[in-house]
């Protein structure tokens, strides 16, 4: 047995291991079993912490007086206090859908369609507000009055305070939400096969992969600076199908950009409705490369030790009396996903 071997089965719980992959046979000897590390999710909580921060600027903003004295930081506060009160909710909501624009469209770890929408409901949270006013109370309420019995309202009008408490909501539901993503993913390496499991709130989503290790033609290990620093990698299995790369290209195609052009001219609808269009298909635009896939349901998102982890699965290749791909008798790799 290799030294690699050796060493991660003496400090694995097989039992623990075999509980969190059911569907391993009892002809596999499980050596690895782990999951992304706290750390590995930095970069979703610098975005959620950024959420917070900007409710609490514009809550400062709108209700502190402005800062008084002399130097840098004061005279930094004093203009962020002024923007704050000038703009307002409108200012509110033009930066959280630059933030928005610029996280979905940069291809960050935090681009993905949850995190999209969740930063576009914060967004336009404050324009519910707004909208219900000039229904009920504004100048629409007043015209619809004129005619008839005007609508109520079922929102509180907007409250700069709602700043403070739409930060603590949103971040605390962003950082819960967070921590749960992150333990919801499981890996297990056995003497046969590779296993990338994840179970985000059970039967929301939820699937798993198996690889056969004879399947395996690279791997990768992608360590960024903060990971370097933080402890944690990334270890990318890639196969012949494919499997732990993502293909895009660096340009936004004809037809994105067809698409941008019909939802800002299209005559069938009215202004208002076309520039709504046009911000959701603004929003949908990313920056795409080739590159290996980060996805944390398609490699070893995050873990501790990766280039160790990286060893492990050599030896497991590598080791005398391994299955070569000429005995799979070309059976291909098992997938099983459960979404709903």
């Amino acid at each position: 047995m290799g030294e690699k071997m050796e060493s991660f089965k003496q400090g694995l719980d097989v039992d623990a291991a075999r509980r969190a992959v059911p569907e391993m046979s009892s002809y596999e000897q499980p050596f690895y079993r782990s999951g992304p590390s706290f750390l590995s999710m930095f970069p979703r909580y610098v975005l959620v912490f950024s959420v917070f921060i900007i409710h609490m600027l514009f809550w400062w903003g709108a209700t502190m007086n402005s800062p008084s004295g002399e130097g840098g930081l004061s005279s930094f506060l004093t203009i962020l206090h002024g923007l704050s009160d000038l703009f307002g909710v409108t200012g509110f909501f033009v930066l959280m859908l630059v933030i928005t624009w610029c996280n979905n469209f940069l291809n960050f770890s935090t681009s993905g369609r949850w995190y999209t929408v969740s930063l576009l409901l914060i967004s336009l949270t404050p324009g519910f507000f707004f909208l219900e006013w000039v229904f009920t109370d504004g100048p629409a309420g007043v015209l619809i009055g004129l005619v008839g019995e005007a609508p109520s309202g079922f929102l509180p009008d907007w409250n700069d305070s709602f700043y403070l408490y739409f930060g603590v909501i949103y971040s605390s539901v962003m950082f819960i939400l967070t921590v749960m993503y992150q333990r919801a993913f499981t890996y297990v390496i056995t003497d046969k096969q590779v296993y990338l499991k994840k179970e985000f709130l059970k039967f929301i989503d939820a699937n798993s992969h198996a690889i056969s290790l004879t399947k395996i033609e690279n791997l990768k290990v992608e360590r960024s600076l903060i990971g370097r620093l933080l402890g944690y990698g990334s270890l990318h299995v890639i196969t012949a199908s494919g499997m732990g790369l993502r293909e895009d290209s660096i340009s936004v195609g004809g037809g994105v950009a067809t698409e941008v052009t019909d939802a800002a001219t299209k005559q069938s609808t009215n202004f208002i409705i076309r520039m709504i269009r046009l911000m959701f298909v603004v929003i949908r635009l990313q920056r795409t490369r080739t590159t290996v896939d980060l996805d944390p349901e398609d490699c070893f998102y995050g873990i501790r030790r990766p280039m160790d982890v990286y060893a492990l699965v050599n030896e497991l290749r590598t080791r005398p009396g391994a299955p070569k791909d000429s005995e799979s008798d070309g059976v291909e790799e098992p997938q099983v996903s459960d979404e709903s």
